[in-house]
């Protein structure tokens, strides 16, 4: 057995664990880690400009590949930076691992430099968050860190280390690692009981969130709906789970909501609710963004304290999406249950969903081809997905614009599961423009933009130095109204008009700040400008340098934002 220092020890778990990037920003009280990663090539740092990136890249990390994201920060402030997208991560339900650097133990409680209680502060957005003043018991924290980030419903942990526990040496032995937990199955007394109210429904419907993508459910899932025709309504992030051109794509719930869900949500007599909660955005409390009172309400979840928390369910099952859906088709299966799927387009229910939806692409279709100035926000979206291929990342920002519209079907296509980064409920203003370069990591080989309004990008432009010293291919769509806009709107609707603080006098010229931080940049006010600057930044994007593009938009609102906010 090796002596090796705690720093070391650390780095050589992540190596085990298959740890390919941490994101941080070195500091006094964590460069024995840095020290052990220099001779850790596997392993790639990289370098933030403020501690809330790091978290925003960890998270985004996790939505794009399941796996846990690493934060690496020093001990105070360096550490506080992280709470706002760590507990994105912890209500979006994403693997993360925070190692936070602490004053020596010899220190403690004598008002030493960047001394807090950080265990305090992360404990309640954190699935388990621990002080590890021992070296003996370094090893077995950070092993039981990444056991409690993956099992159950995922979330972030916190290991706190002090600076001279970290100097010390300690035996290292040789490593087991943790590796993915085994995936739990449902009852199947409630699975019998689901599948039965299923096949008997005359309008059975699927709402399926990210608990679905986080399983990689997407092949079931569509198994299901075809066989029994059953339309599929998506939560922001359960987006990619089916693709939106499939026949029994319908579109989403609560902010984006449409004139498909508004008719088959409340018509449906039975709803099979698939790792999607029913939660404030997708809902605003509002009775009429809800199932039926009298239907027949499923309700999967790997978290047994979400069953019922929005909607009590008739039949709650508490497992992994894929393993509960791979165990709804079986007993389909030995039920006898019609087989639907093979004259899939000739069904009366698809049929009636495909009038729906060329009706509404047909609305679409005119906001398009606006020509007006400020430019109509759906004809940037329309020309953004005609710009980047099915495959590509897409990150989705909070707002008004970006998510009311960019978030939702079918004003902006998503493909694949995997293939977004979204918020949470927790709804942190600039979290995916933060998390964005990550995609140029994860995905390389696969085009990558950001829908962002000006309000968000604001409050983490700094992020373009990271992105330009990575080299990565990805390009910012800067959806810019000069306001607040969701909070600019009430005022408007329910305040007369009344704005205070939602409407920028002074606005940034993001192309310039963009090439000040050597990324490409362009500035878009009339729509015949539109195409060529976003080829432009597709060829930068193929050099290597990320892009961001101003395009100045109108205050357009779809309906359903409109309807979510109403007061």
């Amino acid at each position: 057995m090796r002596t090796i220092s705690c720093g070391q020890a650390v780095v050589e778990v992540f190596k085990a664990e298959g740890v390919r990037y941490i994101f941080g920003m070195p500091g006094g009280h964590t460069i024995g880690i840095y020290d052990a990663l220099y001779d850790a090539p596997t392993i790639q740092h990289v370098l933030i400009r403020h501690e809330q990136h790091a978290a925003s890249m960890a998270a985004g990390y996790a939505q794009l590949t399941g796996e846990p994201g690493i934060c690496l920060v020093t001990a105070g402030p360096g550490a506080t930076n992280l709470v706002t997208s760590v507990a994105e991560a912890y209500v979006g339900a994403l693997p993360m691992i925070i190692i936070a650097g602490r004053g020596a133990t010899r220190n403690a409680h004598r008002g030493a430099s960047q001394e807090i209680d950080q265990v305090s502060i992360f404990g309640p957005m954190t699935k388990w968050a621990v002080r590890v003043d021992r070296p003996d018991l370094i090893v077995e924290c950070l092993r039981q860190a990444f056991v409690i980030a993956r099992s159950g419903k995922p979330g972030p942990v916190l290991i706190d280390i002090p600076q001279d526990v970290l100097a010390s040496q300690v035996e290292f032995p040789a490593y087991r690692p943790a590796g993915r937990p085994a995936a739990p199955r449902g009852n199947r007394d409630a699975i019998a009981e689901a599948a039965a109210a299923l096949a008997r429904g005359q309008r059975p419907l699927i709402v399926s969130g990210g608990g679905a993508i986080a399983s990689g459910a997407s092949a079931e899932l569509r198994r299901l709906a075809e066989r029994l025709a059953i339309p599929v309504l998506t939560t922001l992030a359960g987006r990619g789970v089916l693709p939106d051109d499939h026949l029994l794509a319908a579109g989403g719930i609560g902010h984006h909501r449409q004139a498909i869900t508004k008719q088959l949500l409340p018509d449906a007599d039975v709803v099979l609710a698939i790792g999607a909660r029913f939660e404030q955005q997708e809902t605003n409390w509002q009775p009429d963004f809800l199932p039926a009172p009298e239907a027949t309400y499923i309700q999967v979840d790997l978290d047994p304290t979400e069953l019922g928390r929005s909607v009590v369910p008739a039949v709650g099952i508490v497992g992994d999406a894929k393993a509960v859906l791979e165990d709804l088709l079986a007993e389909l299966d030995t039920a006898g249950a019609p087989d639907l799927s093979s004259r899939l387009a000739d069904n009366p229910r698809v049929e009636q969903l495909a009038r729906m939806r060329a009706k509404l692409e047909a609305e679409i279709d005119g906001m398009a081809a606006s020509t007006s100035t400020p430019l109509h926000p759906i004809r940037v979206l329309r020309a953004i997905r005609e710009a980047f291929p099915r495959t590509a990342t897409i990150g989705i920002d909070v707002g008004v614009l970006a998510q009311g519209m960019g978030g939702a079907y079918p004003y902006f296509k998503i493909y694949e599961p995997r293939t977004t980064i979204v918020p949470s409920s927790f709804y942190g203003m600039g979290f995916v423009a933060s998390a964005f370069p990550v995609a140029g990591l994860v995905r390389p080989d696969h085009p990558a933009a950001c829908l962002v309004g000006d309000g968000s990008f604001q409050m983490v432009m700094n992020i373009l130095p990271t992105a330009a010293e990575l080299k990565v291919g990805v390009t910012w769509c800067v959806l810019n109204d000069a306001a607040l806009g969701s909070i600019r709107d009430i005022q408007e609707r329910a305040f007369n008009g009344r704005y205070l603080g939602t409407e920028f006098s002074f606005v940034p010229d993001y192309a310039r700040l963009a090439e000040a931080c050597g990324c490409f940049g362009a500035k878009i006010t009339t729509p015949d400008e539109i195409a060529p600057a976003l080829e432009r930044a597709r060829a930068a994007n193929a050099e290597g340098r990320p892009a961001v593009l101003d395009f100045h938009v109108a205050k357009e609102r779809l309906a359903g934002s409109l309807e979510f906010f109403k007061r």
